[in-house]
């Protein structure tokens, strides 16, 4: 009997470790998707200085076909000279995050995106794969500590 006592405390023990990350991966997401949608407001305001707080001191944007971007400073003098340009213009995005990982005080996440703009009084549909790697802060807030994305083009 003390046996069978021991294996199901040992169970009920490992389970509670399982549904306690369980929560904390969710939690985690939850409050990093929030993170990625004030990113899409922020880019949709040409708001560089919002922009650039979401990412990390020692972040690293690589966009597509286009070199890497090196650290804070530099991915804002990124999104200022972005915003500037007159063929960027609002979106609307609709991402689905379909993997997500946590490890630690760093989250992994995979997203496939589509969305749409008017440009030129042309409307464009787009869509995509973006690959974000979080870091979290010493405050416990989540910055983007790794961004890369590409838009796939459309079938023809």
């Amino acid at each position: 009997m003390h046996k069978v006592i021991i294996s199901l405390t040992t169970m009920f023990i490992l389970c509670a470790a399982v549904l306690a990350q369980d929560s904390e991966e969710a939690r985690v997401k939850a409050a990093v998707e929030h993170r990625y949608r004030e990113s899409i407001a922020a880019a949709n305001k040409k708001d560089t200085a919002a922009m650039t707080n979401l990412y990390d001191d020692n972040a690293v944007l690589m966009p597509q076909s286009e070199e890497a971007v090196m650290g804070k400073a530099a991915i804002g003098e990124y999104y200022k000279k972005l915003f500037a340009n007159p063929d960027f213009v609002p979106f609307t995005l609709k991402s689905d995050w379909n993997s997500f990982q946590l490890a630690g005080d760093i989250a992994i996440a995979a997203s496939v995106f589509e969305g749409d703009a008017t440009r030129k009084e042309k409307q464009i549909h787009f869509h995509g794969k973006d690959l974000l790697v979080w870091k979290k802060q010493s405050d416990g807030s989540w910055r983007i500590f790794r961004n890369m994305y590409d838009e796939i083009p459309a079938k023809k």
